[in-house]
């Protein structure tokens, strides 16, 4: 089987469905900022500035404050609403970026390599998903450093971030397996599994660390599930119209409908949105 690329081009730049896509994530991301601002106000109903000492210790666990000046007189308000909202963004276009290197070892594998490239791509590809693993996580190390900085997380949230991007991923392959009915991710669905396994459970583990792991985790399972409602919305209005199509691997379209998500973030993010309102509701 090949990849009609002329072909599926000019169905996915289709312009309409473009807008329409871009549109959705707009309305996908601006609802879950609110919800994410409404339960901050119901646990940081005080919105006063918080002391110049106190804001100065929160600083100091800021993840990104060495790269980018962090303001001393955020209240608590305004910093949880902002740390949300920013953890949200990092698990997405983390997720992003593991389904760009999942389709791309999907699409070689399921279409095929040159036939001259097939026995090394059999011997190895295990080898090949675990490296295009690695460049996933390199991908978006440099992504929110340069392109999208976010410069309101806590020392610690990336790495809790980025395992939830695995739980993500392993649901999104129970769903294609156990829904869809397709067993050609099984191989991968096993992959991540053991990288999740693996990053509770390792030689020198104690029960402190293991305690610690499991409270990051379950602290970020509700952002876990706004992350799956985004793609499930994009997903849901992209294969009902035709727009994504399922010929081409369920992992590639939900990468696709997954960068209209990226190009809202990157917006909110380089133009400040979500700081501006708050100051403008304070």
């Amino acid at each position: 089987m090949s990849l009609n690329i002329q072909n599926d081009l000019s169905h996915y730049l289709n312009l309409p469905q473009i807008l329409l896509m871009f549109l959705l994530a707009i309305i996908t991301i601006a609802a879950c900022t609110a919800l994410l601002f409404f339960v901050s106000m119901r646990m940081y109903p005080r919105r006063r500035t918080t002391s110049r000492k106190r804001a100065t210790s929160r600083k100091s666990a800021f993840s990104s404050a060495k790269s980018e000046k962090v303001p001393e007189d955020i209240s608590d308000f305004h910093f949880e609403v902002l740390n949300l909202t920013e953890r949200l963004f990092e698990l997405i276009f983390s997720s992003t970026f593991i389904l760009l290197f999942v389709a791309l070892y999907f699409t070689i594998d399921y279409f095929g390599v040159n036939p001259a490239m097939q026995q090394f791509w059999n011997d190895y590809n295990a080898f090949i998903l675990l490296i295009f693993i690695l460049f996933s996580v390199m991908l978006n190390s440099m992504f929110d450093k340069y392109i999208i900085p976010l410069k309101y997380l806590r020392a610690g949230d990336k790495s809790s971030l980025r395992l939830i991007g695995m739980i993500y991923m392993l649901i999104i392959f129970l769903y294609i397996k156990f829904i869809y009915e397709d067993s050609n991710y099984d191989s991968i669905l096993l992959y991540f599994l053991t990288l999740i396994i693996g990053r509770f459970v390792y030689f020198d583990a104690t029960l402190q660390s293991f305690t610690d792991a499991m409270k990051s985790t379950i602290s970020s399972l509700p952002l876990l599930g706004l992350t799956l409602l985004c793609s499930g919305i994009m997903a849901w209005y992209g294969f009902a119209s035709g727009y994504l199509m399922r010929l081409n691997g369920v992992v590639l379209n939900l990468f696709l409908a997954h960068l209209f998500l990226l190009v809202v973030i990157f917006i909110v993010n380089r133009t400040h949105l979500i700081e501006m309102l708050l100051r403008k509701l304070s």
